[in-house]
């Protein structure tokens, strides 16, 4: 307990009093980061042994964003340092903390603070630099920056490059005044925020703003969609020797040009069949002539673009019966077509 008021009163202490005037809520409460680390060493920094070459790390850090506009972290980091000889590598610990401030309320950010690095030797530093989360979730961040390190003591100045992967926790909607407020945050659970459209997302944080009841949204408050395969299939039928379509007024064909009518992006290919009777030279004519009337129909009396329909015959090269009889002939004179297309469709709850 005495850890968790010292971490708070440290925070508190490098909050401006803009901070404590601020009226909206944060994005997110807090967030733990681990971080790599590229550092380049200024070539004036003092080494009682040896010069310093640039180091590489990891580090971690535990931040509190108050405001949109405001927030505070503790930081430490695992540094290892080559010396330009190669006989004095030296490995060191960073620590401290910074105050961060957003910009339009975003997750991009400047920040600056205090640090202290033991080398064998102890540098304090203060430093400042630009850096941002980057959403990969609703919780998980890529975190990247830069930053700049002078010691006024020995006057040399380094820089840094981390990236990152923060989780972040505790987000809440109570908006933000005095100092008193924001401890309240800190302790207390939030409070019940508006949902207006009643979908499960507050307002301060719902983009769409009424989403109809019943609708499964993401984070954000936004309808949800899936994607749906939807097609329609035509096949009719033709008398021994004809390419005449006995009823261009059916169901099926009505319904297969009011899809075609729905989904106008769609296009199709007429396949035209013959039976086994006669010679492949011809059958292959007439099974073109089915193919093409269809298509004609389509255009001149359902009003369907000819530029979406194209058309192949397939002559007696493709049964679907080789039996000699009737009944298999009949099933074989006729014409196939299918199309389909893909269309989003909401999830609900």
């Amino acid at each position: 307990m005495k850890l968790n008021a010292v971490i708070k009163a440290a925070l508190f202490s490098l909050l401006p009093v803009s901070a404590v005037l601020a009226q909206e809520a944060p994005q997110y409460g807090a967030w733990v980061a681990g971080f790599g680390e590229y550092y380049k060493v200024d070539n004036d920094k003092p080494n009682s042994l040896d010069n310093f070459d640039d180091a590489s790390g990891l580090g971690a850090e535990l931040g509190f964003r108050f405001t949109p506009e405001w927030g505070a972290r503790l930081e430490w980091s695992r540094l290892n340092f080559d010396s330009e000889s190669g006989l004095n590598d030296r490995d060191g610990d960073r620590f401290g903390i910074d105050a961060l401030h957003y910009f339009d309320q975003k997750q991009t950010y400047l920040f600056a603070g205090f640090k202290h690095q033991n080398l064998g030797e102890n540098y304090r530093l203060v430093n400042f630099g630009l850096g941002r989360h980057w959403d990969l979730s609703q919780n998980w961040k890529l975190v990247t920056e830069a930053a700049a390190y002078y010691d006024f003591g020995q006057n040399f100045t380094d820089f840094g490059l981390k990236l990152g992967l923060a989780y972040t926790f505790g987000g809440n909607s109570a908006s933000g005044g005095t100092p008193s407020n924001i401890s309240s945050q800190l302790n207390e659970p939030a409070q019940t925020a508006a949902d207006s459209d009643s979908d499960g997302v507050n307002d301060n944080q719902d983009r769409c703003a009424n989403t109809p009841k019943g609708d499964k949204v993401d984070a954000f408050g936004c309808t949800l969609f899936d994607e749906k395969t939807v097609s329609s299939a035509l096949d009719m039928l033709f008398a021994h020797d004809s390419h005449k379509i006995a009823n261009p007024d059916s169901q099926q064909v009505k319904n297969f040009a009011d899809f075609m009518q729905q989904y106008p992006d769609t296009t199709v290919t007429i396949e035209g069949h013959t039976s086994l009777v006669g010679t492949d030279a011809y059958n292959q004519a007439l099974s073109e002539r089915r193919a093409a009337a269809v298509k004609k129909l389509l255009v001149e009396r359902y009003a369907i673009s000819a530029e979406r329909i194209s058309t192949v015959g397939y002559g007696e090269s493709r049964p679907l019966d080789r039996a000699d009889n009737e009944a298999a002939h009949s099933a074989n004179r006729r014409i196939h077509a299918q199309v389909s297309t893909t269309k989003k469709v909401k999830l609900t709850r």
